[in-house]
C-alpha cells in the first residue's frame, strides 16, 4: 500500500513495492536500536513514500475503532436530551348539556320532553344564551315511542278528496315506492291490452249491438212508415220523417209544388208517425245506458287484468298488515276507477306519503328555518300532468318527534303563526289544498311535540296575536342572562369557554385564558357573570383568529387581550 506525502512526490520515481520497504524498515530499525545508545539516531531518510504493512494497519484500525467506540458509549451516557419547553395543559371542556350549566332550566326542558306528546314547551331567554342548541341537544337526547306513519290516496269515486291511511311506523316510504312501481307497470300492461285485437274485437262488437238495438227499436216505424211512402231518415239530431216517391226521398221543392190535398195528406201521416217515433227514440237512451255500461265493464276488467297481477305479491307480503291492506285496495280501486273515466290510472292512483315524497325517514328534530302555513302543515293538489302531488310539512315530517320554531319567526308571519295555532287547538294536521286541480287532504294526528324558542318581547308580539296562547304551552323553562359570582366561579365559566371553543372548532384555551374572559364575562354582565354564548363565541373566534397568525396551538392570554384591544380600537384581529 502507497501513501503520496506531497503534490512534489508526484516527481519522484515509481514508489517501492510496500513488502519490500517494509523488510528494509524492520532491519534498520534494530540496527538502530543497537546503537542507540552509542550515537544519536541518524536524520530521517528524505523520501516521498511511507509504507506500512497491510495486516499491521488493519490491527491499528481496528484499534482505533474500539477506542472511538468506547469513548461514544461513553460520551453518549453523559449526554442529556435538552430541555423542550412544553405548553400546560388546556382547560378541560364542561360535559354538562348548556355550557354554563343552567341546571334549573335543563331539567324543566327534560321534564317537559319526557311527557306525553302534544304537551308543548316554551323556552325563554335572552338572544344569545343558547336556547336553540340546548333544546336541540336535549330533544335529540330524548326517547319517544313512533307513532304510525300516513300516506294519502285519492279516493275512487272522489277524486278531489285524498283518504289518508295509518301505516305502521317505518314502512311508509317503502310501502310508496312499491305501489308507485306496481301502478307504473299496471299502466303500461293496461295501454298493451287496450291496443291489442281482442280488444278492439270486443270494442266493435260492442258497437254493432248498440247499433242493432237501436235500429231494432226503429225498425217498426220504419216499415209502416215506408209503406205510406214516407222515408224515416237517421241524422246526427236522431231521426227524419220525408216523404218518399218511388223509393226516393222528395225534393222539398217539388214537395211544394204538390197539391193541397196531398201535401196536407203526407203531412198528416208524418204527424202520426212522428209521435210514435219520438216514443220509441226516446227509449233508446236505455239502450246506450246498457251499452255504455257494458263498455265501462270491459274497460273495468281490462284494469283489473293490469293492476292486480303487479299487486298480488305486495298483498301477500303484508297480509297481516291490515292497514297495509285497505292502502292497497284503495290503490287498485283508483285506478281501475281513473281508468274506466278515460284517464291514465297511474294519475288519480299515485299515493302520497306524508312525510315526504323523497323517501327519507322521519326526523326525530326538526328545526324550522322558513316558517309560512305551507312550510308547517304541507300542501296538496296536482302536478302538470295531473297526477297528486304533495309537499309535507313540517309538523309531518318529524312524526312523533320534535318541532322546534323561534317564536320572531312567527311573529314575523302572522299566517303562519295562526295555521300552527290551529293545529295545536285541533291536535290535527291538515295539508292546504293548492291552486288549480285542488284536493281536499283528511287531517292526520298530530304527534309531535313543539318547543317554541322566545324572548320578553317575541312572546309579547305573539301575545298580541292570540290572546290566551300561553294555553297551547303547559311547560316553560327559562334561561337566565346573568348570574351572581358565587353561582359561576372563574373555573366553571372557564370549563364552559372551552366546551363552546370545542363545539366550534376553535383552539384549546390555554389556563391564563381563564382569568381575562372571566373579568370581561362580569364587565358584561355590569357586576354579575353573563351568560352570553353569542358574545363569547365572538371573543374566542376573535382571539382563535390572533393565536392562527402566531401558529400557536392554543389560544393564550396574549391572544385573547390582542382580541380585546381590537375590540376596543373597534377594528378585527
Amino acid at each position: 500500500m502507497v501513501f503520496w506525502r506531497n503534490r512534489s512526490a508526484k516527481k519522484a520515481d515509481t514508489p517501492v513495492v510496500a513488502e519490500e520497504r517494509a523488510a528494509e524498515s524492520a532491519a534498520q530499525t534494530e540496527t538502530a536500536s543497537a546503537q542507540a545508545s552509542e550515537t544519536p539516531p541518524p536524520s530521517p531518510p528524505q523520501t516521498n513514500v511511507v509504507t506500512l504493512v497491510t495486516s499491521r494497519l488493519a490491527d491499528r484500525l481496528a484499534g482505533v475503532a474500539s477506542t472511538a467506540g468506547q469513548i461514544e458509549v461513553q460520551d453518549t451516557k453523559s449526554i442529556k436530551p435538552p430541555q423542550v419547553p412544553t405548553e400546560p395543559a388546556p382547560i378541560a371542556p364542561a360535559s354538562q348539556p348548556h355550557v354554563f350549566g343552567q341546571k334549573r332550566a335543563v331539567a324543566k326542558i327534560r321534564a317537559a320532553l319526557n311527557a306525553k306528546p302534544c304537551e308543548h314547551l316554551l323556552v325563554l331567554g335572552e338572544p344569545g344564551t343558547g336556547r336553540l342548541a340546548l333544546a336541540e341537544e336535549l330533544a335529540a337526547d330524548t326517547a319517544r315511542n313512533a307513532a304510525d306513519d300516513w300516506i294519502y290516496v285519492v279516493e275512487r269515486h272522489t277524486p278531489t278528496r285524498a283518504k289518508a291511511f295509518a301505516i305502521p311506523h317505518g314502512k311508509a316510504a317503502e310501502l310508496v315506492r312499491d305501489l308507485r312501481a306496481a301502478i307504473d307497470k299496471a299502466t303500461v300492461a293496461f295501454e298493451r291490452h287496450t291496443k291489442s285485437d281482442e280488444h278492439r274485437i270486443s270494442l266493435d262488437l260492442l258497437e254493432e249491438e248498440i247499433r242493432y238495438l237501436g235500429d231494432k227499436a226503429v225498425d217498426e216505424v220504419r216499415r209502416r212508415a215506408e209503406s205510406q211512402n214516407i222515408a224515416v231518415v237517421k241524422s246526427l239530431d236522431g231521426y227524419v220523417l220525408a216523404p218518399m216517391h218511388e223509393g226516393r226521398v222528395v225534393r222539398s221543392d217539388v214537395f211544394r209544388a204538390l197539391p193541397e190535398a196531398l201535401k196536407r195528406n203526407v203531412e198528416a201521416k208524418i204527424t202520426t208517425l212522428e209521435s210514435e217515433l219520438q216514443s220509441i227514440v226516446a227509449t233508446l237512451p236505455n239502450v246506450e245506458f246498457e251499452a255504455s255500461e257494458k263498455y265501462e265493464a270491459l274497460v273495468r276488467q281490462t284494469a283489473l287484468r293490469a293492476i292486480r297481477p303487479s299487486l298480488v305479491a305486495l298483498k301477500q307480503a303484508h297480509e297481516d298488515d291490515q292497514p297495509i291492506v285497505a292502502a292497497i285496495d284503495a290503490v287498485e280501486d283508483a285506478f281501475v276507477a281513473s281508468s274506466t273515466s278515460g284517464g291514465a290510472g297511474q294519475h288519480a292512483a299515485m299515493p302520497l306519503n306524508l312525510a315526504g315524497e323523497d323517501g327519507d325517514e322521519l326526523r326525530k328534530v326538526v328545526t324550522v328555518r322558513h316558517v309560512s302555513p305551507v312550510d308547517l302543515l304541507g300542501e296538496i293538489g296536482r302536478d302538470a300532468l295531473g297526477r297528486p302531488a304533495h309537499v309535507p310539512g313540517q309538523l309531518a315530517r318529524a312524526g312523533s318527534g320534535f318541532v322546534i320554531i323561534e317564536a320572531w319567526r312567527l311573529a314575523a308571519d302572522p299566517k303562519a303563526w295562526s295555521a300552527l295555532s290551529a293545529a295545536l287547538a285541533s291536535r290535527e294536521i291538515t295539508p292546504l289544498s293548492g291552486s288549480g286541480l285542488s284536493i281536499k287532504a283528511d287531517p292526520v294526528p298530530l304527534a309531535a311535540t313543539i318547543i317554541l324558542i322566545a324572548d320578553e318581547q317575541s312572546w309579547s308580539k305573539l301575545e298580541a296575536i292570540e290572546p290566551g296562547i300561553a294555553r297551547h304551552f303547559p311547560h316553560v323553562a327559562k334561561l337566565s342572562a346573568a348570574v351572581p359570582l358565587a353561582d359561576m366561579p372563574e373555573n366553571e365559566f372557564s370549563m364552559g369557554a372551552a366546551r363552546l371553543a370545542s363545539n366550534n372548532a376553535l383552539r384549546p384555551l390555554a389556563p391564563s385564558v381563564a382569568p381575562i374572559i372571566y373579568k370581561d364575562a362580569v364587565r358584561r354582565g355590569g357586576g354579575r357573570v353573563s351568560l352570553s354564548c353569542t358574545a363569547l363565541l365572538h371573543l374566542l373566534k376573535d382571539a382563535d383568529a390572533v393565536a392562527g397568525t402566531r401558529d400557536a396551538a392554543q389560544i393564550r392570554a396574549s391572544d385573547v387581550t390582542e382580541a380585546l384591544a381590537h375590540r376596543a380600537d373597534g377594528e378585527t384581529p
